[in-house]
């Protein structure tokens, strides 16, 4: 099993979800750990910049910094430092593509669908 399953890039101040991976996972855990996921994305504005959440099976791991935020969801396996990493590579390669400008008039999810996670 791999220790990141899902990862996605929100704009920090609406969680408006602007790029994700494919999730090939469909246990009933897993979903409603996405769910979590969506509900901690639209409240990103109100936490630290980093932070993370352990369910039963599953942690989501989030870094924010500006307008954008990285979101994983992880095997309990995973180290936290790994995940953080990891969130950092995506938000560096998604900023160096996409400017403020675009992040911020984004209007529809998945905006971004091109940037291949």
């Amino acid at each position: 099993m791999s220790l990141i399953l899902f990862a996605c890039v929100v704009r920090v101040r609406d969680g408006l979800p602007l790029s994700a991976s494919t999730d090939f996972y469909h246990s009933q855990d897993f979903l409603e750990c996405r769910r979590r996921l969506k509900t901690l994305a639209s409240r990103l504005a109100q936490y630290p910049g980093r932070g993370s959440a352990e369910g039963c099976d599953f942690s989501i791991h989030f870094s924010s910094s500006r307008d954008v935020a990285c979101m994983a969801i992880c095997s309990l396996q995973c180290p936290a430092a790994m995940a953080f990493c990891f969130l950092e590579t995506l938000w560096w390669e998604f900023t160096a593509s996409y400017d403020t400008t675009c992040v911020g008039l984004a209007s529809r999810p998945y905006a971004f669908l091109e940037f291949g996670l």
